[in-house]
């Protein structure tokens, strides 16, 4: 009788199960009951469990990485900056893709199910909720939230690292009003999203504190999509006053944008000045290049991992890391007309 197989009867990972046996991993009550349970009727006997001087192993087995897709470039970027990070610690990752669908998303309890020698969880999600992360922490596996924050039940608290969306958005829009501009548009993503929420609350608190008027501003949300960038331009120009710069909360977006402002009419940065967020690659090839916020993501990479296998070695203790984004100047905001003319 394996390990394996009393995992597979309790549905959980078998780390959770190895864990619980040795006394070094608390479960929820309903959980504990179903893994004894399984012990019971497959006649598995436990290894008696680990004195508690005795120092729990470091040792890190596989560890799933899960995005919500590849097509974005910042998600392939972040995947290659985990695989690095992985590779330097020599720990085997698998990566999983969710789907950024709540139906699509059903398939991370899939992928769980099917990799039960998984010791620990790294989640970049585009929902604040999932029920299947929620039952994974039930089950004791040990999990660390990315990017965007996920509300669990019961108010619990989880690992997470994300970077300062708030703060990022308001030097993205300041360094746009000491440009010069004054109606400052914002193409923003899913209005659920936190990172959404905080790129928002980031913009509106610099305008106010510039002495412009939010009311005066533009704010439009969608998917952070090339499409969706590219499809704005129509309800910016029925703006009233157009605006003469945008900050969009997603660099993939603002290719969309960069890509369709010539269809428009419109030249940028001498028309419309554009500042992204992500700091993806393609970025810097583009005409003109991209002003971006830049995500950390080797900074995040790193700060994840190195809370998991903490927590996988029962050291861990509760983390919630914020890292700073960092303003790339590049060609696609200037001066706006009047000013550049002056």
């Amino acid at each position: 009788m394996t390990l394996t197989r009393v995992a597979q009867h309790a549905g959980v990972s078998v780390s959770t199960v190895s864990r619980y046996l040795r006394g070094q991993l608390n479960v929820q009550p309903v959980t504990a009951a179903r893994i004894d349970a399984a012990v019971s009727e497959l006649g598995y006997r436990a290894p008696d469990p680990q004195p508690a001087d005795r120092t729990p192993a470091t040792g890190t087995g596989l560890v799933s990485l899960v995005l919500p897709d590849l097509v974005n470039p910042y998600f392939a970027q972040l995947a290659d900056a985990f695989t690095a990070a992985a590779a330097a610690r020599d720990i085997p990752l698998l990566l999983g893709v969710s789907g950024r669908h709540a139906e699509r998303a059903a398939r991370l309890n899939r992928l769980l199910s099917a990799a039960r020698s998984v010791e620990g969880l790294i989640y970049v999600g585009m929902r604040r909720t999932n029920e299947d992360v929620d039952r994974a922490i039930d089950e004791g596996l040990p999990v660390v939230i990315i990017d965007e924050e996920l509300e669990l039940a019961d108010g619990r608290e989880v690992d997470t690292i994300t970077v300062d969306n708030y703060g990022g958005a308001y030097q993205a829009t300041s360094y746009l009003v000491q440009l010069g501009h004054r109606t400052i548009a914002h193409v923003a993503g899913p209005q659920e999203l936190s990172t959404t929420q905080e790129r928002k609350r980031g913009y509106l608190d610099a305008i106010r504190d510039a002495g412009l008027d939010p009311a005066d501003q533009l704010v439009l949300h969608g998917p952070y999509t090339e499409q969706f960038g590219a499809s704005t331009f129509p309800y910016l120009h029925r703006a009233g006053t157009a605006p003469t710069a945008v900050f969009v909360g997603s660099d993939i977006a603002a290719v969309g944008m960069l890509a369709a402002a010539e269809l428009h009419g419109l030249r940028i940065p001498d028309d419309l000045s554009v500042v992204g967020c992500d700091g993806i690659r393609v970025g810097q090839w583009l005409r003109p290049k991209l002003t971006t916020l830049e995500q950390p993501t080797a900074e995040l990479a790193a700060a994840a991992l190195d809370a998991l296998t903490a927590r996988i070695a029962g050291n861990g203790t509760n983390v919630r890391k914020v890292l700073p984004l960092q303003l790339v100047v590049r060609g696609s905001a200037a001066a706006p007309p009047e000013r550049a003319a002056g």
